[in-house]
């Protein structure tokens, strides 16, 4: 098979049952009392935020893709990732995200300091405190209004997934967003 080749799955209904059950792997994931948050899973040292690498370890987010294709080596985590927010006794999906390099993602997501790397911040600020009436766009949102929202994405509960197949990741991403309900997640175009 070629590399720039996905093939598709031949059958849908099979795909949907299978994102129907990672969607209760990853609620079970995410309600897990030693669910970890972006905030244990990254490590503050001169200014900089680094993966704990044994922390994903002990979570069972073992290294399933390479960063660079030219290295041999398995460095990075391909699949799909959940956040979600505690409330009352249990723990609410609120966004969910593909990525090819999520070590990389969720420390964006967490730690990023611009506007197109903290998506999910940036979607907070702009739903919780604009009530997207305003629908301000990225740079126009006041820089403290993101950064407390970022803070609060760092104390989000996060659970991970691989999925290696990228035809699988898209078709996943929608279906399980849509079965878990996450209310952050926004399919509307560029």
């Amino acid at each position: 098979m070629n590399v720039w080749e996905d093939p598709y799955t031949e059958s849908l209904n099979d795909l949907l049952e299978e994102s129907k059950s990672i969607s209760i792997k990853l609620k079970t994931r995410l309600n897990a009392i030693d669910c970890p948050t972006i905030n244990e899973l990254y490590l503050e040292k001169n200014s900089r935020y680094h993966i704990q690498k044994k922390l994903f370890n002990e979570f069972g987010y073992l290294p399933n893709s390479r960063l660079y294709p030219n290295k041999d080596i398995l460095n990075e985590f391909k699949g799909l990732y959940v956040f979600g927010e505690k409330s009352e006794d249990s723990v609410l999906p609120m966004y969910l995200g593909i990525s090819r390099t999520i070590y990389r993602r969720l420390r964006q997501h967490g730690f990023g300091k611009k506007h197109n790397e903290c998506t999910l911040a940036y979607i907070l600020a702009n739903h919780e405190n604009f009530e997207s009436k305003f629908n301000l766009g990225r740079a126009q949102l006041p820089t403290d209004l993101l950064s407390m929202e970022r803070e609060r994405v760092r104390n989000f509960k996060v659970a991970l997934y691989p999925v290696e197949s990228n035809y699988e990741l898209y078709f996943h991403e929608v279906a399980i967003a849509g079965l878990l309900k996450t209310k952050f997640n926004k399919f509307k175009t560029h």
